[in-house]
């Protein structure tokens, strides 16, 4: 039996597979790909803040330097705005099903930030980090948001595919460096004891039938843990032996590479360098298993 057999599903493994040859926005034309979406305010030429609501937006850069990756139209206002050297502001906000035509409005093509701003229902705020506060090319954020990445474009990136299709038509790829995130104060404290998530709208993109050009959204159910399967004392054994090996300066307990097995495999040499140059900043020699809980509070700060 199959393992997915155990779960509700409609997937018949007996049922042949049509074969569709991708085509333009392959992911939501051919295919069903859920997708979270952010709500971008970008300043324009005129100091206005303007609303652009996005689904392509990915965690990019993961470790040192964060930042996501933003696909937009090269015609939008977030675009052109961004080329012109605005900041960003990526504000995730809650489910809440009238508002989703209004984010299909802000959504449309081919208005002015003005003209788009003055029938919005959203408002709009000063950010609270001191160094955006006052500044000219850092746009409003939203009101109604409970989540937001304060982003500067990371001039670094540069990636131009081959288009025939118009200029206004092609994709612009931007890298967004993620300088703060802010979280209100009740879902930080949903963040820390993970036993509440924020109840967030899903996008399925853009559909159209003969005579209907319509955009899907799904709300989604409770989220629940599946747990990760407990290390044991073998992990915990080769992490020491391979922790013992890196550095000639700094050794390492058993008892604090207990402390490690629950890092998954691939982070852990990551996370190994990072123990170590905390050690070597702080003089110490041997790391038990309290430094290695320091580091963690003051990573998790």
């Amino acid at each position: 039996m199959s393992f997915l057999n155990i779960s509700r599903k409609s997937t018949n493994p007996a049922e042949p597979f049509v074969r569709l040859h991708p085509k333009d926005n392959f992911y939501q034309s051919t295919s069903f790909f859920p997708m979270p979406f952010a709500m971008i305010t970008t300043v324009d030429e005129n100091g206005t803040t303007s609303i652009g609501p996005h689904s392509l937006t990915f965690p990019f850069d993961l470790i040192e330097e964060p930042s996501m990756m933003l696909v937009s139209r090269a015609s939008s206002n977030t675009s052109t705005n961004l080329r012109r050297g605005s900041k960003a502001a990526l504000c995730f906000v809650e489910w809440h099903k009238p508002w989703l035509q209004e984010i299909v409005n802000l959504g449309y093509p081919g208005q002015t930030p003005e003209e788009k701003m003055a029938k919005t229902c959203f408002e709009l705020e000063k950010s609270p980090s001191p160094e955006y506060q006052d500044d000219p090319e850092f746009p409003l954020i939203m009101k109604d948001a409970f989540q937001v990445y304060e982003c500067e474009i990371n001039g670094e990136f540069e990636w131009k595919p081959h288009r025939e299709t118009d200029e206004d038509s092609r994709e612009n790829f931007w890298n967004l460096s993620v300088k703060n995130i802010l979280l209100r104060e009740s879902f930080e404290r949903k963040l820390v004891e993970q036993k509440e998530f924020p109840h967030i709208p899903i996008s399925f993109g853009f559909r159209h039938n003969e005579n209907e050009r319509r955009f899907f959204f799904a709300s989604h159910s409770k989220p629940f843990p599946v747990h990760i399967p407990v290390s044991d004392a073998k992990a915990a054994q080769s992490i020491w032996y391979d922790a013992n090996k890196m550095d000639p300066d700094v050794r390492f307990t058993q008892e604090s590479c207990v402390a490690l097995a629950d890092i998954p495999k691939p982070f852990r040499k990551l996370a190994l360098k990072g123990i170590i140059k905390a050690a070597k900043e702080e003089g110490v020699t041997m790391v038990d298993e309290d430094f290695v809980a320091k580091v963690n509070a003051e990573r998790n700060q």
